[in-house]
């Protein structure tokens, strides 16, 4: 149906406009040398990346997990994306996590530095399957 695709257009836009946001707010924090930050962010901006592929098969998952084991199905064991962009979903999301949780988390500039720049590959590799132009001023 129509309206069943346009819908779903829209929630991946969305999605997309959300992970822009999110990378936009890595940077900020790169800038500002909250390294544990910037990273969250950046891991957020390639889930919401990977959630917005998932939207475009109409695929929705309930946990983080979930969402990563569904995008791997999806998306990189079909061959649609190279595996290296799964694990880097998975990297991002350890490294999160450690930064967050962690009482000492062990995150200096250059991991902080790299973590958003995987991010914006996630986000790329992702809007060049989906046939999606970048964020004006991205």
């Amino acid at each position: 149906m129509a309206g069943d695709h346009d819908n779903r257009r829209g929630l991946v836009q969305a999605y997309l406009i959300q992970a822009d946001k999110r990378l936009a707010a890595a940077h900020a924090l790169l800038a500002a040398r909250s390294w544990e930050d910037a990273v969250s962010r950046a891991y957020y901006a390639a889930f919401h990346a990977v959630t917005a592929a998932l939207a475009s098969r109409g695929l929705e998952a309930k946990t983080h997990d979930g969402a990563r084991t569904l995008f791997a199905l999806h998306f990189v064991r079909t061959g649609l994306l190279p595996a290296d962009v799964g694990r880097t979903v998975a990297a991002l999301q350890r490294e999160r996590q450690s930064g967050d949780y962690d009482p000492f988390p062990l995150i200096e500039e250059e991991a902080a530095r790299e973590a958003v720049t995987q991010a914006e590959g996630v986000l790329g590799a992702i809007r060049l399957l989906l046939g999606e132009a970048e964020a004006p001023g991205g």
